[in-house]
This record gives C-alpha cells, structure tokens and sequence, in this order.
C-alpha cells in the first residue's frame, strides 16, 4: 500500500532538486490548506511554468503581484535558490520581430520578473500591445511600470 505524504518541506525539497512536478504536487498541497502561503505560491508559479501548466502559473502570478509585487521583485537568486537567472537563459531572449508562442513570452515575463523587473516589463509591455483586451495583463503591466521606478535594476 502506497500512502502519499505532502509538505511544505518535501515541496521546498523538491523545488531545490529542481523537480517542478513533485515540487507542484506538495505545494498544491500545502496551499490547499494554507492558500495564503506567500512563499508556496511563489514557488508554484516557477513549478508550473516548467510543467507546462501556464495559465495556472499566470493564474498564480496575477495574484501575488497584485497583493505583494515585491514578494517577487525582491527575489535574490543566489540567497532564495531562485532557477530563475537559468531557465531564462534556457529559453532565450525573446526579441520584437520573432514570432515566438504567446505562452513563451508569458512564462519568461513571469520569470524575468523574479530577477529583472525591466525585462520582464518589457515583455508583459509587448504581450499588452498584442493582447490589449486582456485586463489581467494590463493590470500586472501597470503594477510593475508603478514598482519599476523605484527598483534598482539587477545585474545578475
């Protein structure tokens, strides 16, 4: 008989490992009985953005930025273990004239966001002009341009 435990813990374990479907599972886990948890919900956007689940990264992202931009903006990679800075470069810049997925721009301005605020402007800025009947993205676009200002820019 297989008996299936979840935690914060083994999510947080998991997430280290770098195995986002695990860490997902205890981290949906956790929020299900803490749906507040800040720090679970940070991590599950990363987890669902790296399992294909998009729209419940976006979903999630929305969210926390708009109750607390800096729990994100205030990430340090290197302090917090934070993928981030890797799976950018992973995936690449995402230049104007090319004609990547929109759920591509979405996850690397979801991700830009945890380690440099004007990238991940600059991406959420392009969504917007292509997509400007989409109020969640306005939203968060209009949230950084407000937060932005007053970041200093990370050079990692």
């Amino acid at each position: 008989m297989y008996i299936a435990m979840y935690s914060e813990m083994l999510g947080n374990k998991y997430f280290l490992a770098r195995n986002y479907q695990g860490a997902a599972q205890n981290l949906q886990f956790v929020l299900s009985k803490n749906p507040i948890n800040k720090s679970a919900r940070k991590k599950i956007i990363i987890c669902y953005t790296q399992t294909g689940e998009i729209e419940k990264a976006f979903d999630n992202f929305y969210t926390l930025v708009k109750e607390d931009i800096h729990f994100i903006i205030d990430t340090d990679p290197v302090a917090d273990d934070c993928p981030c800075p890797d799976l950018v470069a992973k995936y690449g810049k995402v230049y104007r004239y090319e004609k990547k997925s929109y759920d591509l721009k979405l996850m690397l301005g979801m991700l830009w966001l945890y380690c440099d605020v004007y990238k991940s402007w600059e991406i959420f800025d392009e969504l917007n002009s292509n997509n400007d009947h989409d109020f969640k993205l306005k939203e968060v676009l209009s949230l950084i341009e407000q937060n932005k200002k007053s970041i200093n820019k990370n050079t990692n």
